[in-house]
């Protein structure tokens, strides 16, 4: 309820501050300026201080004498999906399970910077949880050497930490829900290092508490994660699947991960702290986790390929066991348009083979085939996709099957 508050407050601010520049008698001069289809309105007053108001690919932009810097923006999921044999181990967020239609995701985002430039600040609100996601802030005067606080996704893993809304599949693949730490509390450093030489590279250095959303550090143990990204294109690339601008040149990188993590947890999601299959509710630093990652992206002239391979070894310090997790995707996409020229400019047709193996538990791996088609309005801010997948041995079970469909609008503005 508070976090709504919060919302609401920054919405009564803006218009009140849109109403005060509006029936000021400073105002001298209102300008309409139209740039790329975007309407932007604009007060000059006798001061040096300027307020302009502009909407564009980001939503709505206020701006303040060039200190500072807000914008909101609304998305929306709508979702239907059908499934044959619901998982016993699903997540909320990413799962319906009941075969109707659904708003999956309702969010608003502000974001902007505040006194300096180089401040910036982000929030995320999600309507049909309740829950704030989001809220960072990053000291970015170097590009080389930058800070973060606060809550957010940790950039341990590409396929969570990209927003579900530039995704290529409706959601994301089997084996995020085993490997991701999601959203913790913490601090990073992070930059980017010889951009635009063959050595050009991302890295990202983070230490958090280590129990999930909102939640505090109640035994002293921090997660703390390390990744190194080589972009071997010259230049960090657009963090995003499909290759919507048709790349003429290839861009891609190849990226290493490292984490290690004691809590009563052996998963996290956007609910906070919970267990997998095979593993009870611990408890204060039972479950001391090491896992590693290595991904590729690749992108040029409309294909796009995607993978990452996880590894997850669970000490369990209580009854002395360890185990070990396997897992990871292999993704492409493809528009066809680039080699047939009667198919549509917008369609996207779309693979994907996901895996997770728990051989110390179950002698069965979970295995996802996918197929899809995207149709982009308007790039990521608007798009329709569609999926079908077969999901074998679905809960490590042998023969519990599942045949999935889903189709969804995903739009922001």
């Amino acid at each position: 309820m508070k976090e709504f508050l919060i919302i609401i407050g920054v919405f009564v601010l803006m218009s009140s501050m849109a109403t005060a520049q509006k029936d000021s008698t400073v105002v001298s001069k209102i300008k309409k300026i139209r740039e790329d289809s975007v309407i932007i309105y604009q007060s000059k007053e006798e001061s040096p201080s300027d307020i302009s108001i502009s909407y564009g690919n980001k939503g709505w932009v206020m701006e303040f004498d060039k200190k500072f810097m807000m914008r909101v923006q609304w998305r929306l999921q709508f979702r239907f999906e059908s499934q044959s044999n619901p998982p016993l181990f699903f997540i909320p967020e990413e799962d319906v399970l009941d075969g109707s239609f659904n708003v999956q995701r309702a969010r608003l985002k502000v974001g902007g910077y505040a006194y300096q430039p180089y401040i910036n600040y982000y929030l995320e609100y999600d309507f049909p949880s309740g829950y704030l996601l989001n809220w960072e802030f990053t000291f970015a005067r170097l590009k080389y050497l930058q800070f973060k606080l606060g809550q957010w996704k940790i950039s341990y893993n590409t396929e969570r930490y990209i927003s579900s809304g530039k995704q290529q599949f409706v959601e994301r693949s089997v084996s995020n829900r085993f490997f991701t730490f999601d959203r913790q509390i913490g601090i990073m450093l992070k930059g980017d290092i010889f951009d635009g030489k063959i050595a050009s590279s991302s890295y990202n250095f983070g230490l958090f508490n280590g129990n999930g959303r909102m939640a505090q550090n109640d035994d002293g143990k921090f997660l703390w994660f390390a990744r190194y990204q080589w972009n071997f294109s010259r230049h960090p690339m657009k963090m995003s699947y499909c290759d919507i601008d048709r790349d003429t040149k290839p861009k891609g990188f190849l990226a290493f991960a490292y984490a290690h993590n004691e809590s009563a947890y052996t998963r996290f999601s956007s609910d906070g702290g919970g267990t997998l299959p095979g593993y009870l509710l611990g408890e204060k630093q039972q479950y001391k986790i090491n896992q590693y990652n290595t991904e590729f992206m690749f992108k040029y002239r409309g294909l796009s390929v995607t993978s990452e391979n996880h590894v997850k070894k669970i000490n369990d310090q209580v009854d002395s066991q360890v185990s070990r997790l396997y897992g990871g995707y292999y993704q492409a996409g493809y528009f066809f348009s680039e080699l047939v020229k009667f198919m549509p400019k917008p369609l996207e047709f779309i693979l994907r083979y996901a895996y997770v193996s728990n051989n110390t538990f179950y002698n069965y791996n979970i295995n996802e085939y996918s197929i899809g088609l995207n149709w982009f309005f308007k790039g990521h801010l608007s798009k329709l996709t569609a999926d079908f997948s077969y999901v074998e041995n679905q809960d490590f079970v042998n023969d519990e099957d599942n045949y999935r469909f889903r189709i969804q609008w995903d739009v922001s503005f």
